[in-house]
């Protein structure tokens, strides 16, 4: 339904309300007429070029040159493209800074009104936080891109020495050249596998951890040591980067070792099994976890996903590997006592199942939820030598 607009000029315009939104490039701020914007609440949306550096933000700055009026910044980390695309922005949260509580109360309500979630970052000093928002760089995936990168670069380097090195180092005669050919293709296969594996169980470790600390503890208000809690905050970047590399490894797989002139005994039917089902798991996992779905799940549904589904990749994890090289587990070391893949991430999954399964356990799980309710146990070293309280 088209709706009827008003053509004015800048003057009648700036008039008819007390919000305006200057939607200029900031190196343009200096034109503004000054003396129409007395005791205007202005919305900044502007952002530096990159490369550029300022002592203040621009949202500080336009205060300056505006002293009659109230400055507050919002709007500056969504683009054009998803402004234009209700279906992006809904649901999305808009930080707002800057002027009065009751100037941001004004922009808040706009926010809300367009079907996003404003975010009160206080003071317009906060403007400069806000200003650098669009040019970070991956900021949550850092810790999960330098993990990945040491674990595959890890269990690259023990197939290169394994396959390469010890095969001619302890073969007679000349070097075989021709095992290097693999090194593009076999190991890069082979070290994306165990790199997806570990990220998994990575995923799922650190909670168990947190688990274990607070039955410890007795308590849930007590914070996390920071190399925990930033290991809990990596779980979803881990989790997709292990999605990445293991169904990067079922395709480079496919490649190697499929031979359709092969019988395949049982133990590879249940290792190929558990491989797809695997796959099928960790998708369905890695689904539910991007914002655009989650946000249409229950918090019983979500749970549920995340939890169950993601304890039962475990048991396929562990599966798939131990079918993989069920006969080569208890060989003896070779390559100078270099354990191979599969030696190294077939305990690293039962020793995590092991931990997992005191956690299950009726006793100790209903007295973990206590704890996470809120219950707190009784410290004998308090003063208050009370019974055991429990916190709304």
């Amino acid at each position: 339904m088209s709706q009827e607009v008003e053509v004015c000029t800048l003057e009648e315009g700036l008039a008819q309300g007390d919000l305006v939104v200057v939607a200029i490039p900031a190196i343009h701020h200096h034109t503004l007429p000054k003396h129409l914007f007395t005791n205007k609440i202005i919305v900044d949306i502007s952002n530096r070029y990159p490369g550029e550096t300022q002592k203040v933000s621009l949202a500080e700055a336009l205060q300056e040159m505006l002293p009659e009026a109230q400055v507050v910044k919002a709007f500056n980390t969504l683009s054009a493209y998803v402004l234009e695309r209700e279906e992006l922005y809904c649901g999305r949260e808009v930080p707002v800074c800057g002027g009065t509580t009751f100037a941001r109360a004004r922009v808040m309500a706009l926010v809300r009104d367009m079907g996003m979630v404003p975010v009160d970052k206080g003071g317009l000093k906060n403007a400069r936080t806000l200003e650098e928002i669009p040019f970070q760089f991956f900021p949550e995936w850092k810790v999960a891109f330098i993990v990945t990168g040491i674990i595959f670069a890890f269990f690259w380097t023990i197939k290169f020495f394994r396959s390469q090195i010890c095969y001619n180092l302890q073969k007679d005669g000349d070097w075989d050249w021709g095992v290097f050919e693999k090194l593009p293709l076999s190991n890069t296969q082979n070290a994306l596998a165990f790199t997806g594996c570990l990220l998994l169980l990575l995923c799922y470790i650190p909670g168990m951890i947190a688990a274990y600390l607070q039955l410890w503890r007795g308590t849930k208000y007590s914070r996390f040591p920071g190399w925990l809690d930033t290991w809990l905050k990596s779980r979803k970047q881990l989790g997709l980067l292990s999605l990445l590399t293991g169904c990067t490894h079922g395709c480079l797989a496919i490649f190697l070792n499929i031979n359709w002139h092969q019988a395949i005994s049982w133990t590879q039917s249940i290792y190929i099994t558990c491989g797809v089902l695997l796959a099928a798991v960790m998708t369905i996992l890695g689904v539910t976890s991007l914002p655009s779905v989650s946000v249409k799940l229950t918090w019983r549904e979500f749970s549920v996903v995340q939890r169950y589904l993601g304890w039962i990749s475990v048991i396929l994890l562990t599966s798939h590997l131990t079918f993989l090289s069920i006969l080569g587990l208890m060989r003896p070391l070779s390559c100078y006592f270099l354990l191979s893949g599969p030696q190294i991430m077939v305990p690293v999954c039962f020793l995590t199942l092991m931990f997992k399964i005191p956690l299950v356990l009726p006793c100790i799980d209903s007295r973990l939820t206590k704890i996470r309710r809120g219950y707190e146990r009784h410290n004998p070293t308090d003063s208050d030598n009370q019974m055991p309280k429990l916190i709304p």
